[in-house]
């Protein structure tokens, strides 16, 4: 028993890890073309981005346990 606005938090939760990701994938990508060597920078560009998608996944796993937990009355 989700309202609008509960599917509509979940919804763009998902939809922004998603973005994340395609983010993360195209900057891995402009890394790979930008350089060919191991590199520290490309390195740490990467994992940033990397680090970035992680914690927007967390995020929104926590938002989930809340908009859920909430619906099945435990909070």
């Amino acid at each position: 028993g989700l309202d609008i606005a509960e599917w509509a938090t979940i919804i763009i939760c998902c939809g922004l890890v998603i973005h994340g990701e395609l983010c993360n994938t195209a900057m891995e990508a402009i890394v790979d073309l930008a350089t060919q060597e191991l590199h520290p920078l490309a390195k740490r560009a990467k994992d940033i981005a990397a680090a970035s998608v992680y914690v927007l996944s967390i995020t929104a796993a926590i938002v989930g346990l809340l908009v859920f937990a909430h619906a099945l009355g435990f909070i």
